[in-house]
C-alpha cells in the first residue's frame, strides 16, 4: 500500500515563480538542474566564442589588416573593455524592463549577428586588404569600409557579450528556490557547475580555435565561433517552457542614481535641530506592522 503523500511532497505552485506564460510556476515541472543545464551550455558557447576570437584578434589584426602593433592591442582592448562595460546596460535592462530571459535570448542573438558579420568580411576577399607583397617594406592598409565592417563586427559582438553576460547566471540561479533547502544547496552547486563550464569554454577557444585560426584559416576559425553561439541560442531557446521566471526587481543603478538626485535637490536645505527628523519612514499608519525601521545615522552624516 502506497503512503499517503503529504502537504510538503504535494505538487504546489510556486508563489514567487512563473512559467513562461504567466502562471505560478510548478516546482516539479520547470527549474532544477535540467533548465541550469542548458544554461551552463549557453555560458559555454558565449565563452568558446568571445575568447575565440579575442585571444587571437592581434594576429589578425596585424596580420591580415595590417595595424601596427599599438593599435591592435588598442582595439582588442577597447573591445574587451566595451564588452565588460555593457554589462552595466544589460542588468539594467534585465532588471527594470526586459527580466533575465529576454535579456539573455535578445543579447545572444545581437552577438550571433555580430560574429556572423565578422566570419563574412574574413571570407570576402573586398572586406579585407590584400596581402603584402613578398620582399615589400610596406603593406597596402585597410580601407575605411574594410575598418569600419570590421568594427561594426566588434562592437556587434561587445553588444551582445555585455548583455548576455549581466543576466545569464541570474537566470541559472532562478532556477532554484532559495526557501527550499535542498533547491538551496543545488544553487551553490550551480555557480560552482557554472565557473567550470567558463573554464571549459575559455579552454576550447586558447587551444582548439587558436589552432583552427592559425593552421586552417580565420573564415574557418570564426565559422566554429558563429556556430557554437548560434547552437548557444538554441540551446537557450529550447529550454523556454521549463524555465522559472521571476518578478522584476528593479535597477539598484535607478535607487543609487535617485539617492544622488534628492541629495543635489536638497543641497540648500537647513539640517534640523532634531535629528529624529533626518529619519525616512514610510508613509504609512502608526501602528503598521509592516512599518519599516529607522535607519540610524551617524554624526557626519
Amino acid at each position: 500500500m502506497a503512503l499517503p503523500v503529504t502537504q510538503s511532497e504535494a505538487t504546489k505552485p510556486m508563489s514567487d515563480a512563473w512559467d513562461y506564460k504567466g502562471r505560478p510556476a510548478d516546482a516539479s515541472k520547470s527549474g532544477g538542474w535540467v533548465s541550469a543545464a542548458m544554461i551552463l551550455g549557453v555560458e559555454a558557447c558565449e565563452r568558446l566564442t568571445t575568447l575565440g576570437i579575442a585571444v587571437n584578434l592581434v594576429t589578425y589584426l596585424t596580420g591580415v589588416m595590417h595595424m601596427s602593433n599599438s593599435v591592435s592591442a588598442n582595439t582588442v582592448t577597447n573591445f574587451m573593455g566595451t564588452s565588460f562595460m555593457l554589462c552595466l546596460l544589460g542588468g539594467f535592462l534585465a532588471d527594470s524592463f526586459l527580466g533575465r530571459y529576454l535579456t539573455v535570448t535578445i543579447f545572444t542573438a545581437v552577438q550571433a549577428i555580430g560574429v556572423m558579420i565578422l566570419t563574412i568580411s574574413t571570407a570576402i576577399p573586398s572586406l579585407r586588404p590584400p596581402k603584402c607583397q613578398t620582399g615589400s617594406s610596406t603593406c597596402i592598409p585597410a580601407t575605411d569600409i574594410q575598418l569600419g565592417v570590421l568594427n561594426l563586427a566588434l562592437y556587434t559582438i561587445s553588444l551582445g557579450t555585455g548583455g548576455l553576460k549581466s543576466s545569464i547566471s541570474g537566470l541559472g540561479s532562478d532556477q532554484f528556490d532559495e526557501s527550499n533547502k535542498e533547491e538551496r544547496s543545488r544553487m551553490a552547486k550551480f555557480f560552482s557547475w557554472f565557473f567550470f563550464f567558463i573554464s571549459i569554454g575559455s579552454l576550447c577557444a586558447v587551444t582548439i580555435l587558436v589552432y583552427i585560426q592559425d593552421s586552417i584559416g580565420r573564415p574557418w576559425g570564426y565559422g566554429v565561433c558563429a556556430g557554437a553561439i548560434f547552437v548557444g541560442l538554441l540551446i537557450l531557446l529550447s529550454g523556454t517552457r521549463r524555465y522559472r521566471f521571476k518578478k522584476l526587481a528593479g535597477s539598484p543603478l535607478t535607487q543609487v542614481s535617485a539617492v544622488f538626485v534628492a541629495a543635489w535637490r536638497k543641497r540648500t536645505m537647513v539640517l534640523p535641530s532634531d535629528s529624529s527628523e533626518l529619519f525616512s519612514v514610510d508613509d504609512m499608519a502608526p501602528d503598521s506592522e509592516n512599518k519599516k525601521p529607522k535607519l540610524p545615522h551617524t554624526k557626519e552624516y
